[in-house]
């Protein structure tokens, strides 16, 4: 059995509404089950269990998954931990599986290289000095292994003495070297070596700093890509600083690996950098594995400005909880410590929320009574909160905007109402986010649900005005399918329709038996909703023609309209 069947295995054996149950008291919901958020504070209920397509979802942060993101986030454990948790809950022996050799054996480069470069720097007086001069002591250079590069190294035969079989293959896939002129080069020379380690404390790759008076490429240089080593999903301290954050439930991202040993020696040691490049969703995913809580310390320059918007932006479609903070005066976190340490501290504990301090920075230089201004900053403020998925959030942000700056939301007919988002409005049988096509997702889901499903309760397409749900309802039509958990299987090439699916079957708490009742009425509800559109498109088109004197067309629109009005008043009439 491989790896995906002794997951779905375990997924068959196991009833998620049974093993949430043990972490969050369920009440029973129509056919789901809803209680209080584990992942926020709330004190009413709105987070929903679906036994029918074993997932959860909480509608008021936006938390959702399977029974193994139920596990792992709740425990704040590893993907493989909740495996191994779920399969004996489950009684699925799990088939061990052997470490690939080649992964083992780049590791090990990795470690010789790592001893090598730590014992070269004890070498160097240069490169001594320059540690000393950044500040980092001895504590801070054994317990981030940090190393020196050597103008003229000897690593090749190094790793040579210690395994004199790998070929040149094997040495340039570890990505300590290179391929020049059909000899293999070592990569990195005179330079300040970090290790970057896993969150198990392996070594996977280095990322190597120039010392003053080297010129020769980029001020910093990681590792290339390797068969363990990928950018995007590590950050640098990861190992070393994950207890402190799972400990402090807050994790600080800063811009370099020096922030981050400066950092650890004042104290502060849940704190992480990416590799030299734009954080990634990848390393915010593994990190919100300690902390739904993200720090976003950046340089105090107008880059550092600009990351924390964009990390503002993937930390809200992940569902985490953004704050952010600058370094000014100061150049970066290092400088700061070196020159005021204890101002860190302080600002970790005074700690802003992020939107708050992303929309207080773009609004500094905006004249409020300028309409273009006024213009910028509404567009703004749409596009960030295009990515918060939390409702709660969402309504946060908008009153924080309106407080802050006086500044309204954007609406389709050109006034300005309340920034503060649509009410929720409570229909039987469906709760959904404002009012927009209510009917329409109404009747779709007493359609899902309904096991009886005669010709009459399948509507003309035309009644729904959304294309969207008009291509849901045609594909549920025509596939004939009543189980609901094959009918979300319709939708799974199709991310925007499976979580509109998905969560028409969380919110059915009050889904009564006699669906087929509901249905008769909502079906005549959805007629009378279309034609209203209808006449009053036609008035519409009337008023153009009496604007214009075309009689004639006039006289075939009332004709139309008195039609229409007619039909009306026979479905209001039923």
């Amino acid at each position: 059995m491989d790896d995906s069947n002794q997951i779905e295995d375990i997924k068959n054996r196991l009833d998620i509404a049974q093993v949430i149950e043990k972490y969050v008291p369920l009440k029973q919901a129509g056919k789901n089950f809803s209680g209080l958020c584990p992942f926020h504070q709330e004190k009413s209920p709105s987070f929903i269990v679906s036994p029918d397509i074993q997932r959860y979802k909480c509608f008021g942060c936006g938390e959702t998954g399977d029974i193994f993101n139920f596990v792992q986030k709740i425990e704040s454990i590893d993907f493989p931990e909740a495996l191994e948790k779920l399969a004996k809950e489950a009684g699925v022996e799990l088939k061990q599986f052997k470490k690939n050799p080649k992964y083992s054996q780049l590791e090990e480069i990795n470690y010789l290289a790592t001893k090598y470069y730590y014992n070269e720097l004890k070498s160097s007086v240069t490169a001594s000095n320059y540690i000393k001069e950044r500040g980092f002591n001895q504590a801070s250079i054994k317990q981030f292994g940090i190393g020196y590069a050597p103008r003229y190294p000897k690593l090749l035969e190094y790793v040579n003495k210690h395994h004199p079989k790998l070929t040149d293959k094997e040495l340039i896939d570890s990505g300590l070297f290179t391929n020049k002129d059909g000899k293999v080069k070592e990569k990195f020379y005179d330079r300040i070596m970090f290790p970057i380690r896993s969150s198990k404390g392996s070594v996977l790759g280095f990322s190597g700093r120039i010392l003053p008076g080297n010129d020769y490429g980029p001020k910093y240089m990681n590792s290339p890509e390797t068969a363990i080593f990928h950018k995007k999903f590590n950050l640098f301290a990861q190992y070393e600083s994950r207890q402190e954050i799972r400990k402090i439930d807050l994790a600080i991202l800063c811009e370099g690996q020096t922030d981050v040993i400066s950092a650890h020696q004042f104290g502060i040691k849940n704190i992480v950098a990416p590799l030299g490049t734009g954080l990634t969703k990848e390393q915010l995913e593994n990190l919100s594995r300690l902390s739904k809580n993200v720090l976003f310390f950046f340089d105090s320059d107008i880059a550092g400005q600009s990351a924390v918007i964009r990390a503002f932006k993937l930390a809200s479609e992940l569902n985490l909880y953004p704050y952010a903070a600058n370094s000014a005066p100061y150049k970066d976190i290092d400088e700061m410590l070196q020159k005021e340490p204890d101002k860190m501290k302080l600002l970790v504990e005074q700690k802003q929320e992020a939107f708050s301090y992303i929309f207080e920075h773009f609004i500094e230089d905006k004249d409020l009574n300028k309409p273009s201004d006024v213009k910028k900053i509404q567009d703004f403020v749409e596009e960030l909160l295009s990515h918060v998925t939390s409702e709660i959030l969402q309504k946060s942000y908008r009153i924080k905007a309106e407080t802050l700056g006086k500044i309204n939301r954007k609406s389709d007919s050109g006034y300005l109402p309340s920034f503060e988002s649509s009410t929720t409005t409570n229909t039987k049988g469906f709760l959904v986010k404002g009012n927009s096509n209510l009917l329409e997702k109404t009747y779709l889901q007493l359609l899902i649900f309904s096991k009886n499903r005669t010709d009459e309760i399948f509507i003309p397409s035309r009644y729904l005005s959304s294309p969207l749900l008009k291509e849901i309802y045609l594909t549920i039509k025509h596939s004939k399918k009543t189980d609901i958990a094959n009918i979300v299987k319709l939708f799974q090439d199709n991310e925007e329709k499976r979580v509109f699916i998905e969560d028409i079957v969380f919110r059915s708490t009050e889904i009564e038996d006699d669906i087929g009742t509901q249905l008769t009425k909502l079906i005549r509800r959805l007629k009378k909703q279309y034609l209203t559109r209808q006449q009053k498109a036609l008035s519409v088109k009337i008023a153009i023609a009496e604007e214009s004197n075309n009689s004639e067309n006039i006289e075939e629109l009332l004709t139309k309209m008195q039609h229409l009005t007619k039909l009306l008043k026979n479905v209001t009439d039923d």
